[in-house]
């Protein structure tokens, strides 16, 4: 007797569930999962004002992915330190709603969604930006947008210019990331490059002059 096909058994094969999607707190990956498990964190997030705990507390069926990513969420959310501010994380982006949303600086965001990401300024705190800088995002409900890809590295080198930001402790070769930071700029915005150049080197001649005038004095 000859052996029978799973299909003529009456066997359905098993469909393989792929990870297609993370999910995201405080700009740190929680795991990866499947879309419907990230749309389903986001959703139950907002539902419960972005509580993890009470996510827990209040709804029972989750897969083992989602609950672990719950859990992590919940501990992290307990051990972080709570501070008011002027500005509140966006809770929707160009590409997205919302996971997770670390502040750089006062009003300006560092957004991650399901499967993409990017930083959001405030208009409020524009001017922190240089013109040149401006032009490599776009506006969007309120902010100057910069996707995560090859804009992002413009706000990063800006806000690291001005001492508004450090590079993460979690970094450890900060030489490195920076390096990296202006060769995707140099590559993707070459004009904001020659233009953070020419600025630098004005400042830098106006400074070695300074001395001399004082003197002339």
């Amino acid at each position: 007797m000859m052996a029978r096909s799973r299909k003529e058994a009456g066997i359905m094969p098993r469909k393989r569930t792929g990870y297609d999607a993370a999910c995201y707190y405080d700009g740190k990956l929680l795991g990866r999962c499947t879309k419907a498990d990230s749309d389903a964190y986001t959703l139950l997030m907002n539902a419960c004002g972005g509580e993890a705990a009470r996510v827990l507390r209040e709804y029972a069926y989750f897969s083992p992915e989602l609950k672990a990513i719950l859990e992590k969420a919940a501990l992290m959310q307990a051990d972080r330190s709570r501070t008011g501010g002027m500005f509140h994380g966006p809770k929707s982006s160009p590409w997205g709603e919302v996971q997770s949303c670390e502040t750089l600086c006062p009003g300006v965001f560092l957004v991650s969604t399901a499967s993409h990401g990017g930083t959001m300024v405030a208009n409020e705190v524009a001017a922190v930006l240089s013109p040149a800088a401006k032009k490599c995002g776009f506006k969007d409900k309120g902010y100057i947008c910069y996707e995560e890809d090859a804009q992002e590295s413009v706000v990063l080198r800006e806000l690291l210019d001005k001492k508004l930001w450090k590079i993460p402790d979690r970094i450890k070769d900060k030489g490195q990331f920076e390096e990296k930071l202006n060769q995707s700029i140099r590559q993707y915005h070459p004009e904001y490059w020659r233009a953070r150049q020419s600025g630098r080197e004005a400042a830098e001649a106006a400074r070695s002059t300074a001395p001399a005038k004082e003197a002339a004095r």
